[in-house]
């Protein structure tokens, strides 16, 4: 069974694409088959996985599946995946923009993505999207096609303003996707030796709690998160000790436990 999860926070600036990459990559060093789909035009996750995105077209990307009308030939316009650091990747660049405004004249514009998901030509057991950050074409299709959302959420105080319009966004998507949820919400950019950080923490706990189990928080150095980034690693094939790639390896375990025994209470 393939499981997929959509990391979505309509703010920028919270770790979400570093997070992505970093959480299937632990899950592909556990013996998972992980795919992770770059569906935010600016193209990050394909940059941090170390593709050249100089030598990518709109061939390579999912912008012709995204359009095709034919639903039975959708598999046919599916590009390769790329194969980087264990995961496969179908990466984007720029051109995916312009899915954002021919999608508004198709039909079934909202389940797109869930479509060409369905007709994939590999077996994957999660499926890992890092969706924009906003509320547009493209970010709904990343939600209705996820079978739930990882959503992180920085340890700043104005990460917290948002929170309200984040959880109301997603109440008002089951319009659209009824069984929408929260699969788990994770604390990023957190510096523990800061009382400002420790404080957010557990103000997210508190609120968020709740709704949804609020995994490990990943402490953030620079040194360790951007130079993995421009290096086109994740971190912790950069990095290994570093206290980024231990709390990425809690955080992929806690996640894991608590999802089995969601599975198991079904």
């Amino acid at each position: 069974m393939t499981y997929t999860y959509a990391f979505f926070n309509h703010a920028g600036g919270v770790g979400k694409t570093s997070a992505t990459r970093d959480f299937g990559f632990e899950l592909a060093r556990t013996g998972h088959r992980v795919l992770l789909v770059d569906f935010d035009p600016q193209g990050n996750l394909t940059s941090f996985l170390g593709a050249d995105k100089w030598a990518l077209g709109p061939e390579t990307t999912l912008l012709a599946a995204l359009l095709e009308d034919d639903p039975a030939t959708v598999q046919s316009r599916l590009p390769p995946c790329l194969h980087l650091h264990g995961l496969s990747l179908y990466p984007t660049t720029i051109d995916l923009a312009v899915a954002e405004s021919q999608l508004l004249s198709k039909l079934g514009r909202e389940h797109r993505l869930s479509n060409l998901l369905s007709h994939l030509p590999e077996t994957y057991d999660y499926v890992l999207i890092d969706s924009p950050p906003s509320l547009g074409t493209l970010t709904v299709n990343a939600l209705v096609a996820a079978d739930a959302l990882i959503t992180p959420v920085a340890t700043r105080f104005k990460a917290l303003d948002g929170l309200p319009g984040l959880t109301r966004m997603v109440g008002e998507l089951k319009w659209v996707k009824p069984d929408l949820r929260f699969a788990a919400f994770l604390p990023t950019m957190y510096d523990q030796r800061n009382r400002h950080d420790v404080e957010v923490l557990e103000t997210i706990r508190e609120r968020l709690g709740p709704i949804a189990p609020v995994l490990p928080a990943v402490r953030y150095r620079s040194a360790d998160h951007n130079d993995a980034s421009m290096s086109g690693q994740p971190v912790a094939a950069y990095r290994p000790t570093s206290e980024a790639a231990q709390d990425m390896a809690a955080v992929v375990q806690a996640f894991l436990t608590i999802e089995q025994a969601r599975q198991v209470r079904k």
